[in-house]
Order: C-alpha cells, then sequence, then structure tokens
C-alpha cells in the first residue's frame, strides 16, 4: 500500500513536468473505490505501535490505507497542530480514529491534549456510539478487561471511549511491615502518624504529590454535579503537611528505602524478584480505590468507516494478531502482533496482558499484581482540574517552612478554585 503511495506520487511529478513542458495536462488521481483509507490520529509515544497497528491492517487488507498523523512533541508546533485539528473536528471533519494518551497530573510539564475533557467529548458528538460494534463482537463475550474501568468511557450508557491503559498507586508491604487496617487515606493517615514503624513514615512523606487521586470521580458530568468534597480535602491537606513538617528531618536525615514508599502501579514492574512484596491499593478518602486513564481510543463521529476503524482500536485488545502469526508461521514477511495491551508504560485494562507486560514474572508476583488489578472500583480522565490541584497544593507545600506563611489559608483559596473549575466544567 506505501509502495503505491509512492508511484501515485512520482506519477503526479510526472504529470506536473508534462504540462509545464505544454506536453499533456492532467488532474490530481483520486483514491480508487475499492480502496480505503483510515485516517488515525496519535500522540508521540503511542505512535510506533500505532504505526505497527498499521501495518498489519494493510497487510492482510489491501483495500485499506492507513495514514497516521502523529501530534508533534514540540510544545509550540503541537498547540498550533492541535487548534487545526479541532477546527476540523467541529466543522465535522475529523480522523476516524483517536489513539490518544493522557499526561500524568504531576508531570514535570503540562502538555496540550487534543481532547481537552474527553467527559465534555463524548456530550459533544465528535465521537461515534461504539455500541452497535461492540454488541457483536465475540471478544466482550469472553474476555478479562475490567468491567470498572470500561464503565469510564460511558455516557448516557452508550459507550463512546475505550480506556487502554491506566495508572493507579500502591503501597509495597514485605510481610513484617504494618498493614494498612483502614478503608479510607485519611484512616490509612492516621495509622502512619502514630505508627512505630518508620518505614510507613517515609511512605506518607511527600502524600501531596498524589493530591489530585484523592477524591475521584470529582464531577458527575451526566448529572452536572461537582461531588468533590472540599472540607475533606481540606482536612487531608492539612493533616499531610503537618505530617510532612512534624517528620521532615528525621526522613531526610534517615536511609529511604524507595522498595516501601507509595509506587503507581507501572513501577511494580522493577521489583525484586527474590523478594515480592504485598501490594495494598491506595484508596482515596471515601475509600474507592481508583485509577486514571493514561491512554484510550475512540471512533469519530464523522467518520465513513466506523466498523474499520473500531476494528483497528481492538486490535490492541483481542488476540486477532497472534492468531494471525500462528497461522501466517511459515510466511516470509512477518506482521507485527499485539498482546493484549497498547502502551508498556502503563497497566493494561485486561488481566490476561499482565504477563508479557510484566515481561514473564514469577507466579507469585503475576498474582499479586492481577489482584491489586481486580480491586480497582473505576477510573476515571484525567482534567485541567486535576493538575491545578495538585500545582496548588505542591507550591503550599514547598513554601510552608517560609516565616509568616499561612498555608491553611491557601489551602482554603485553593480548594475554592477548583470547586469552581469542577463546576464550570460540568456546567458547560
Amino acid at each position: 500500500m506505501r509502495k503505491q503511495n509512492m508511484i501515485r506520487k512520482g506519477m503526479s511529478v510526472l504529470c506536473v513536468c508534462a504540462l509545464a513542458a505544454g506536453l499533456c495536462s492532467c488532474g490530481t488521481e483520486e483514491k480508487s473505490e475499492e480502496e480505503k483509507i483510515l485516517r488515525v490520529v496519535t500522540d508521540g509515544t503511542l505512535y510506533t505501535d500505532v504505526e505497527f497497528a498499521a501495518r498489519f491492517l494493510e497487510g492482510v487488507d489491501g483495500e485499506i490505507e492507513v495514514r497516521i498523523q502523529r501530534l508533534p512533541d514540540d510544545k509550540e508546533k503541537r498547540e498550533i497542530e492541535i487548534q487545526k485539528l479541532r477546527t476540523k473536528i467541529m466543522a465535522g471533519k475529523g480522523p476516524d480514529v483517536y489513539l490518544l494518551e493522557s499526561v500524568r497530573e504531576n508531570a514535570a510539564e503540562a502538555v496540550m491534549p487534543l481532547l481537552e475533557n474527553p467527559y465534555q467529548t463524548m456530550q459533544s458528538g465528535a465521537l461515534a456510539s461504539l455500541d452497535e460494534f461492540m454488541e457483536k463482537d465475540s471478544y466482550w463475550e469472553d474476555n478479562t478487561y475490567h468491567e470498572a474501568i470500561l464503565k469510564a468511557g460511558q455516557y448516557d450508557g452508550r459507550q463512546y471511549i475505550i480506556p487502554m491503559s491506566v495508572l493507579y498507586y500502591v503501597l509495597p508491604r514485605p510481610d513484617d511491615m504494618e498493614k494498612m487496617k483502614g478503608d479510607t487515606l485519611q484512616e490509612w493517615m492516621q495509622q502512619a502518624v502514630s505508627s512505630d514503624d518508620f518505614r510507613l513514615k517515609q511512605a506518607f512523606y511527600g502524600l501531596t504529590l498524589q493530591t489530585a487521586r484523592w477524591i475521584q470521580p470529582a464531577a458527575d458530568y451526566e448529572k452536572a454535579e461537582v461531588k468533590f468534597d472540599k472540607e475533606r480535602w481540606k482536612e487531608l491537606a492539612r493533616d499531610c503537611i503537618q505530617f510532612d513538617i512534624d517528620v521532615q528531618d528525621e526522613v531526610i536525615n534517615s536511609d529511604i528505602d524507595s522498595r516501601f514508599v507509595f509506587k503507581d502501579s507501572m513501577e511494580v514492574l522493577y521489583y525484586n524478584e527474590q523478594s515480592p512484596l504485598g501490594l495494598q491499593v491506595v484508596p482515596d478518602i471515601e475509600g474507592r480505590k481508583m485509577a486514571s486513564i493514561m491512554s484510550y481510543g475512540a471512533v469519530g463521529m464523522s467518520s465513513d468507516l466506523k466498523q474499520e476503524a473500531y476494528d483497528f482500536l481492538m486490535l490492541f485488545l483481542n488476540d486477532r494478531t497472534q492468531k494471525y502469526q500462528k497461522e501466517h508461521s511459515e510466511d516470509s514477511m512477518k506482521l507485527p502482533a499485539f498482546y493484549g495491551y497498547l502502551d508498556k508504560s502503563f497497566t493494561p485494562v485486561q488481566e490476561n496482558a499482565f504477563e508479557v507486560w510484566m515481561n514473564y514474572p514469577s507466579e507469585e508476583v503475576l498474582q499479586e499484581m492481577q489482584q491489586s488489578f481486580r480491586e480497582l472500583d473505576g477510573a476515571y480522565f484525567l482534567t485541567g482540574a486535576e493538575r491545578e490541584l495538585f500545582e496548588g497544593l505542591d507550591q503550599i507545600a514547598g513554601n510552608c517552612s517560609r516565616p509568616g506563611y499561612d498555608w491553611s489559608a491557601e489551602i482554603d483559596k485553593l480548594v475554592d478554585s477548583v470547586w469552581n473549575t469542577y463546576k464550570m466544567m460540568v456546567s458547560e
């Protein structure tokens, strides 16, 4: 298919040259009716996998050409490209397939996302409902996809987005380390404060880095309600900062064992196989164990190839590529295969992908990770409000030791501002 494109480009150049010489005239060659162009937009970190999927699809279906638009990594170029693309989407000329990543709320630098708020995008009509395709797809009859994660991509009872990877935090714990007994994050904090186990203190030191995860989901877009509990969040924020102040000297002047601090689920990949650790999923202030969605896929409402677009998304979840590889093991030209996940950097959304994703760990380590995954109560999309929470409390925590700095009053201001941000988003 890509070779055919090169031939077409060569023919176009010849036509232009001939026209300039007055020998002949020719128009722009159009795509033949038998061939279909599937347009995919994706982020840079996902590009390689998306390109592999394009190679597979073009290799098994000669009537499809996949054209991939990679969003630039450069900040200025990215913003310009995204603004152009958003204009096209609003005009009903968006891509067939969206395969996008989310930026962590505590990332060093915020990056402009194509879909600024996936919740609002699902409401806008820019994305196609996938229910029609999912109902006739046997994959959904027998799979290990986490149902609670899938629900995050639904609006008004219909599926618009399929999460592809998630991230959640766990507390790694050896057998001789005190087990967290409470159901909520505040109860965990109270236990750490009163505990004699120094490893718990070093684990909870710097908990403010997870501030945006303390209550999720923080808004209900279908009911246009803000669920962000200002008073409970402020209480935990004050407890965390006071805790950091109280134990700072002790923690900084000690040898921190990096194994026993809060880790995101991706970091579990680097555990020492010789001494597997138990994993306790970190709850929020209401006791929910939630994961943030780090990559996801969707089909554009304006697409004329919705079935093909859906099939392209599912290459990352189903075993179609693996079956093809087995059936064509003698072929000289091998096509790429996927093993149930899209993004190596974050946790898969289905259990049967964990073994390959974790690079075939011991059975004990694999089961511990899968068990933590099963405990998740749901998932949520990251928005600008989460970034505002993290940056705000991070700044407050950094200034709290300054003489005369009223960090408690600053927390009040931050919470009011973030609540208003959530209110604005659910009202738009």
